[in-house]
């Protein structure tokens, strides 16, 4: 006999709650960076690294080839909001209690404030 999840495990609305919790644990780091060093920022396109900041790596071999910068935006974007919101969506049904959904949200918690100083790290080695 196999034990099914509780109903409400994999539903829509609990779902979006949970999408929703993860960006509201991931969204203050970036946030904090771009305001304790709003001053050093040379241009306003800089505050996007608080996103991506461990993402910047592969990428700035990209940048070698001449991209546009809007790109490097979106694909930075991208990855912020996939750390977000796959792990809700693709984990959604082994998500069965209080425990797991903390420390998935401690994950990504962790995983924001990771991006968030390595883009601090960049932007104050950048003005030394």
């Amino acid at each position: 006999m196999r034990a099914y999840p509780p109903p409400m495990v994999g539903s829509g609305p609990r779902t979006l709650a949970l999408c929703a919790a993860s960006i509201a644990v991931m969204a203050p780091w970036p946030l904090l960076g771009i305001a304790l060093l709003h001053p050093q920022l040379d241009r306003a396109s800089e505050a996007f690294m608080f996103l991506g900041g461990v993402t910047m790596f592969p990428l700035l071999i990209l940048m070698l080839f001449g991209p546009p910068e809007e790109a490097i935006f979106a694909i930075v974007s991208m990855v912020w909001l996939a750390a977000a919101l796959l792990p809700d969506v693709l984990l959604r049904l082994r998500l069965t209690s209080w425990g797991a959904v903390a420390g998935l949200l401690g994950a990504q918690s962790l995983f924001a404030l990771a991006q968030a100083a390595m883009a601090a790290l960049l932007v104050i080695g950048k003005s030394v």
